[in-house]
């Protein structure tokens, strides 16, 4: 009997849970596949990847100075549909959020990877991966660090040969995916209509 009961509830349940949930986190949905052109060395970075970009996140970029001080560049915040950005400790804006795939129209955005160690960042057991970087026509020798328990991106350091985008040889981008310290700005401005 409750067998039964239990399969008759199932697709109610189903179709109330699953589109709360597709709402929610609507990108995280079915990224998890190799996307034609992928560099194979590179899956475990593209899969974390995908897990990081795929739900809710925020970055802070920093340039890297000579004396090995950052410079807060900017600060982006995804939410949903949305994207929060502000430059340095200027004003929020708000648009729509574009997508970010590990292919872009020239190629592999992560290549020639390698699983350079296992280690700790802090206290958070990670996986850190030497990989070459290019996205936009910009290239970098690039480490990226990766939690071991969740598969989702920690920082990215980028030592760009050739053009850079920020005047900056090297870039660090530090992520932060727990879902309770990531909060949308009050007071952004809003450019989805312009």
């Amino acid at each position: 009997m409750r067998l039964s009961f239990f399969a008759l509830f199932l697709p109610l349940i189903l179709t109330v849970a699953l589109p709360c949930a597709a709402r929610e986190d609507r990108r995280s949905f079915g990224l998890l596949d190799r996307l034609p052109g992928e560099d194979p060395s590179c899956d475990f970075v593209n899969r974390s990847y995908e897990r990081t970009v795929g739900g809710y996140y925020a970055t802070r970029l920093y340039g890297v100075q000579p004396t090995g001080e950052f410079e807060l560049l900017l600060i982006r915040v995804f939410m949903g549909d949305v994207a929060y950005d502000r430059q340095g400790l200027g004003r929020w804006h708000l648009r729509y959020r574009g997508p970010r795939k590990t292919v872009d129209g020239i190629g592999a955005v992560f290549r020639h990877c390698s699983n350079a160690s296992d280690s700790f960042y802090g206290a958070v057991p990670v996986k850190v991966f030497q990989v070459d970087w290019a996205r936009d026509g910009y290239n970098a020798k690039s480490e990226v660090v990766l939690s071991t328990a969740t598969s989702k991106i920690i920082k990215i350091t980028r030592q760009f040969t050739g053009a850079t985008p920020t005047g900056f040889p090297v870039m660090t981008e530090f992520f932060e995916t727990k879902r309770d310290r990531i909060k949308a700005p009050s007071d952004a401005i809003d450019l989805r209509n312009e």
